[in-house]
C-alpha cells in the first residue's frame, strides 16, 4: 500500500511514542521500587516475581496478540484497545494494598502489552519503503524504549513519587496512554482489506498450525534461538549491573546509576546505526557481528578497575550491540515468512525472548550468583553472546539490498 512520506514519517514517530510509553509502563515499578519496597514490606524474591509476571504475561501475549493480528487483519483496533488497557493497568497497581494484588496488576499489564510491539513493527514495516525498513523498525523500537523509557522515565518517576507518592504517580501514567489511544484513532489509516489469495489458508490456520509453520523456517529457528541469547545477556546485565557496581565494585549508588545509564545511550545509537548498517550491508553480518561484539561489555566489567569513567565507557561502547534486537526479533522474522503469518513471527521472537531472558534464566543465574559470586553472571554473559554469534551464522540473509544483486 503506497503512503506518503509524511505519513510514513507520522505513524514512525507516533508509535515510537507508543512503544516508549508501554516500555515506561513496564519499568515503572522497578523505578519505584525503593518507595514501593518500604510502603509494602516486599523482599527482593517479591520484587523479581513482579518482573516474572510481567515478562512471563507478554511471552504469552505477544504470540497470540501476533497471530489474532495476522488472522483478522484488524491491526489498528489490536493497538488502540491494548492502548487502553495497558494504561488502564498501568494506573490499577496504585490501588494494590498487598503483594498478591500488585503482583496481578502486573501479569494483566502483561497481558495488554504484548502484542503492541509485534502489532507496531508489523505496521511499520507495511507503510515505510523497503529500503528504510530496518533502521524505522529500528528506531521505533529502540528510540521509545531507550529514549522515553530510559531516559525520561527513571526521571519523571521518582521526581513524582517525591512529590506525590508512588501511588499517584502510577495512577499519572495512565494519562499519556490515553492521549496516544485518540492519536492512534485518528491517525492511523484504516486496515487494509485482507483479499482472498494463495496465503489464505495461513492466515486462517489454527495457532498450533500457524507455530508448526513458523518453525519449519530455518531463519525463524535461528532467530528465536539469537533472540534467547541476547535478551538473557541484557536481562541479567539489567537485573545484576547495579548490586555489582555497589557490591563488588564500592561505588556509591548515584554513582552506579550514572554509569548504568551510559546503556540507554547505546541502545538510542545502536538501535538506530545498526539496522540502518543492515539496510545498507545485509543483516546477517550486523547480527554475528554485534553478537560476538556483546561479549565485550561483561567481559570489560570483570577486569576493569572501580573507576566510573572506564565503566561508563564500556556499557557505552560495549551495549551498543542491543541495536540487533529489532532485526532478531521483528525485521528477520518478517522479511523471512509469508505477510499472513509476519506479526505472528514478530510476536514468537519476542514472547521467546521474554520468556527465556526474562522468566527462565535469571534466577537460575541468581542461584548461580549466590554460590559462586556477582562476577559468575558476567562470564554467563560472555557465554549468551558467543553462542548468538555462532547461532548467527546460520542466518539466511533477508536484506533487500542483498535481494537486488
Amino acid at each position: 500500500m503506497a503512503t506518503s512520506r509524511a505519513y510514513q514519517i507520522g505513524v514512525l514517530v507516533l508509535l515510537t511514542l507508543v512503544n516508549g510509553i508501554v516500555a515506561f509502563d513496564r519499568l515503572t515499578v522497578a523505578y519505584l521500587s525503593p518507595y514501593i519496597v518500604t510502603d509494602m514490606g516486599l523482599s527482593n524474591a517479591q520484587l523479581g516475581l513482579l518482573a516474572g509476571a510481567l515478562s512471563g504475561a507478554i511471552a504469552l501475549s505477544s504470540f497470540f496478540g501476533g497471530r489474532l493480528a495476522d488472522r483478522t487483519g484488524r491491526r489498528k483496533l489490536i493497538l488502540i484497545i491494548c492502548t487502553l488497557l495497558f494504561s488502564v493497568g498501568s494506573g490499577a497497581g496504585g490501588l494494590a494494598m498487598t503483594f498478591t494484588v500488585l503482583f496481578a496488576a502486573r501479569f494483566a499489564l502483561g497481558i495488554a502489552e504484548g502484542p503492541m510491539v509485534p502489532v507496531s513493527q508489523i505496521v511499520i514495516a507495511d507503510t515505510v519503503v523497503p529500503e528504510r525498513r530496518g533502521v524505522s523498525m529500528g528506531f521505533m523500537q529502540m528510540v521509545g524504549a531507550f529514549g522515553i523509557a530510559g531516559f525520561i522515565g527513571p526521571i519523571v518517576a521518582t521526581q513524582l513519587a517525591d512529590s506525590y507518592g508512588w501511588r499517584m504517580t502510577l495512577f499519572f501514567s495512565i494519562a499519556p496512554g490515553l492521549i496516544l489511544m485518540v492519536l492512534l484513532m485518528l491517525f492511523l489509516k484504516p486496515d487494509a482489506h485482507v483479499p482472498a489469495d494463495e496465503s489464505q489458508n495461513e492466515r486462517q490456520s489454527s495457532v498450533f498450525e500457524a507455530l508448526g509453520s513458523l518453525l519449519k523456517v530455518s531463519n525463524i529457528r535461528v532467530s528465536l534461538a539469537v533472540a534467547a541469547m541476547i535478551t538473557a545477556w541484557l536481562v541479567l546485565q539489567n537485573t545484576f549491573l547495579a548490586v555489582y557496581l555497589t557490591q563488588d565494585m564500592a561505588l556509591s549508588a548515584t554513582t552506579a546509576g550514572q554509569v548504568i545509564s551510559m546503556g540507554g545511550v547505546a541502545g538510542i545509537i545502536g538501535g538506530i546505526g545498526l539496522p540502518f548498517l543492515s539496510d545498507k550491508i545485509g543483516r546477517k553480518p550486523v547480527v554475528v557481528g554485534a553478537s560476538l561484539a556483546a561479549a565485550g561489555c561483561p567481559l570489560a566489567l570483570l577486569f576493569l578497575p572501580a573507576d566510573p569513567m572506564l565503566l561508563g565507557l564500556a556499557i557505552l561502547l560495549g551495549w551498543l550491540p542491543l541495536g540487533i534486537a529489532p532485526l532478531y526479533c521483528a525485521t528477520i522474522p518478517s522479511e523471512s515468512v509469508s505477510p499472513a503469518l509476519a506479526t505472528t513471527a514478530i510476536g514468537l521472537a519476542m514472547g521467546t525472548a521474554e520468556f527465556f531472558g526474562g522468566v527462565v534464566v535469571p534466577p537460575l543465574a541468581g542461584m548461580i550468583a549466590d554460590s559462586m559470586g556477582l562476577a559468575s553472571v558476567f562470564y554467563i554473559c560472555i557465554g549468551f553472546a558467543l553462542l548468538a554469534a555462532m547461532i548467527a551464522t546460520r542466518l539466511t540473509e533477508t536484506a533487500p539490498c542483498k535481494s537486488k544483486v
